[in-house]
């Protein structure tokens, strides 16, 4: 079948999902790199118009049901308590999401941070990094500390009891 770029969110979905099924009695890894909210901007046509901002504040609500519906699965197979899932993203809002326009709107993508991806303000680099981890991790839990997701890797490493060679994930 052709790629079509509006059907790939819902195809992950569907994917990631099945794979979580398959392997709900062992442990596994879900690595869900999501092409949105990045340019492109294609939401499919179920989500165009949901925002009531634009096609970027449809193609975000569609990112956040991709999610829902892999934290829905978890629930249903009764196995989200022992399961970490991060969430991330790798910078700031697209200058081709239509900033200005959102914010006559009072949408504010940076929040109170300068800037957007691609500039070298807090709006370009700072991002969510949430953590659900119900049997790890309480609910509502903040930390101020700096992360990044190269920490991600030797975090993991301990939280499953595993040292990592002196040559893996300098960086973590």
């Amino acid at each position: 079948k052709e790629y079509i770029q509006q059907e790939v969110l819902a195809k992950f979905a569907e994917k990631t999902c099945s794979f979580i099924r398959e392997n709900k009695d062992g442990p596994f890894f879900v690595y869900l790199p999501l092409p949105s909210p990045h340019s492109p901007i294609v939401p499919s046509d179920r989500f165009k118009g949901k925002s009531g901002l634009n096609l970027h504040g449809d193609f975000c609500m569609e990112s956040d049901w991709v999610v829902g519906e892999v934290l829905k699965t978890l629930d249903e197979l009764d196995i989200a308590d022992n399961t970490l899932v991060g969430f991330t993203a790798d910078n700031g809002t697209s200058p081709k999401a239509g900033i200005g326009y959102m914010a006559t709107k009072g949408h504010h993508s940076s929040w109170i941070y300068r800037g957007m991806k691609g500039t070298n303000w807090e709006g370009g680099h700072r991002v969510p990094f949430i953590v659900r981890w119900p049997k790890g991790v309480k609910a509502g839990t903040v930390s101020g500390e700096l992360a990044c997701t190269t920490d991600f890797m030797a975090t993991c490493a301990e939280i499953v009891g595993t040292e990592l060679a002196s040559d893996a994930g300098e960086d973590s």
